[in-house]
């Protein structure tokens, strides 16, 4: 089912918020989002999305299990939420919409999408932040089962095929999207969209920006700096194989195919060490 200004509005309505931006549809009209305003003034970012199946989708309330992290992590906190039933037009089941209000941030994402193709104009005190960040996520144990593993040893096997050793392959608590457009400025470090929060293999978050970063050589180069610990070893060989088919399987999807040349050029780098 698609997200439309319709369910922003019913969620806006619910909470007794009022519209005060123009109106934001994300990918594949998953989610919609808008900037809004209680009656005194109070500024908040709302956004409503499917409630994820269960069945298809291990951590539905992972935004809401991330906020364990909002003490210690540059992140907007959830201020209040809303749901309710209705009929999906395309399948006619019934599907639950939920709508949250998050506390308003003045930031900008460092890129609009997942991958950047130019310098990212942040401070050394920004990366440093990030890797703080990363690290606390990676320590916290308010996650829950993420990702699973039969999936992630199939995918690199599928890169690095079946004679592959994986065994002894580390897994931690990740952000689990962390990618350009989920990373924001202030000019300091923000993170958003949390609803990939969960486990997964050590180093998927570097894996993943060090992925997105390979259209724009330099910045792929400084996250191997910042991460150069987490990438290295068989653990990162591990990850980073992992997320280049991830991103692969994107792109036979149809999307950041700018990526699909440096990712190939990437996972024959990794295998040829």
């Amino acid at each position: 089912m698609k997200m439309t200004e319709q369910h922003l509005n019913q969620a806006l309505s619910r909470m007794g918020l009022i519209k005060s931006g123009p109106v934001r549809i994300g990918l594949l009209d998953a989610t919609a989002s808008v900037r809004a305003e209680s009656g005194f003034g109070d500024q908040y970012w709302v956004r409503v999305a499917l409630v994820k199946d269960a069945t298809t989708w291990v951590r539905p309330n992972a935004n809401e299990e991330a906020q364990v992290l909002t003490d210690r992590v540059p992140m907007p906190r959830i201020i209040n939420r809303t749901e309710w039933e209705e009929t999906d037009p395309e399948q006619g089941n019934i599907r639950q919409v939920r709508g949250e209000a998050f506390e308003h941030i003045e930031a900008s994402p460092i890129s609009k999408e997942p991958a950047i193709t130019e310098a990212p104009n942040v401070s050394d005190e920004w990366w440093r932040q990030l890797r703080k960040a990363h690290d606390i996520i990676q320590m916290s144990e308010g996650a829950g089962p993420g990702r699973a593993k039969f999936g992630v040893l199939s995918r690199i096997r599928k890169v690095a095929g079946a004679t592959v050793d994986t065994t002894g392959l580390k897994w931690c608590a990740s952000h689990g999207d962390f990618h350009w457009a989920n990373l924001l400025s202030t000019p300091d470090l923000v993170i958003v969209d949390w609803e990939g929060y969960g486990f997964a293999p050590v180093g998927l978050d570097a894996a993943t920006l060090l992925t997105y970063s390979l259209s724009h050589p330099p910045t792929a180069d400084r996250v191997r700096e910042v991460f150069s610990d987490v990438l290295s070893g068989k653990q990162g060989f591990l990850v980073q194989l992992y997320m280049a088919e991830m991103v692969m399987s994107g792109i036979r999807a149809g999307f950041h195919s700018h990526l699909e040349h440096p990712i190939r050029d990437h996972v024959k780098s990794l295998l040829n060490r």
